[in-house]
């Protein structure tokens, strides 16, 4: 009987380390999200201070795929948020013309608008315009999502070897404006 036990025993034991190692693969796939003290204003060498445009940084978000990077949030909740993104998805950018990688990567943001709206996470994504304004390749839309459309912005520029990824969106009559004073001002804060 003893010897029973031991073997469902090491039975059970095994069972529970896959399972386990399953549940921490899977947690570890996924973003983790932390907040940012109020006294910092640098994460790894790139300027996030407290406000940009009026919007209050809230909290950043490491991504646990390689390339991937992290963002950081400055949200009024509900009404506007914009997310910085800083990624490397592994090429050169030293060799490369700064302005067409920008402008690629647009096109991939793009893309990945067009698979979030394939997969039912926006209901609707229409471009109303692109173009490449220094020092960002940019894109403006508007994306319904749960029955509420948005204007929704994307800017993408290089610094030191990275991209920099702008995503701004909002309910405001006054969009344009505003995006692009957020986008301006974190540009202005990059060439410090």
């Amino acid at each position: 009987m003893s010897r029973l036990l031991r073997l469902s025993g090491s039975w059970s034991l095994s069972l529970g380390l896959v399972f386990g190692l399953v549940f921490v693969s899977q947690a570890i796939a996924e973003p983790t999200r932390s907040p940012i003290p109020a006294h910092v204003t640098q994460i790894e060498g790139y300027p996030f201070p407290g406000k940009i445009a009026e919007l209050p940084r809230r909290q950043r978000t490491d991504y646990s795929e390689a390339g991937m990077g992290f963002s950081v949030r400055y949200e009024i909740p509900g009404e506007t948020w914009a997310d910085i993104f800083i990624y490397d998805p592994g090429e050169d950018l030293t060799s490369a013309e700064p302005h067409q990688a920008a402008a690629d990567q647009r096109e991939i943001a793009l893309g990945d608008i067009r698979t979030a709206v394939s997969t039912g996470s926006y209901q609707e994504a229409k471009v109303i315009a692109k173009a490449e304004t220094a020092p960002y390749a940019l894109a403006h839309l508007t994306i319904t999502q749960k029955g509420k459309t948005r204007d929704s912005y994307v800017f993408i520029t290089v610094s030191k070897k990275n991209f920099v990824k702008i995503r701004y969106t909002t309910t405001a009559p006054d969009a344009d404006q505003m995006a692009a004073k957020f986008a301006m001002e974190y540009a202005r804060l990059l060439s410090r």
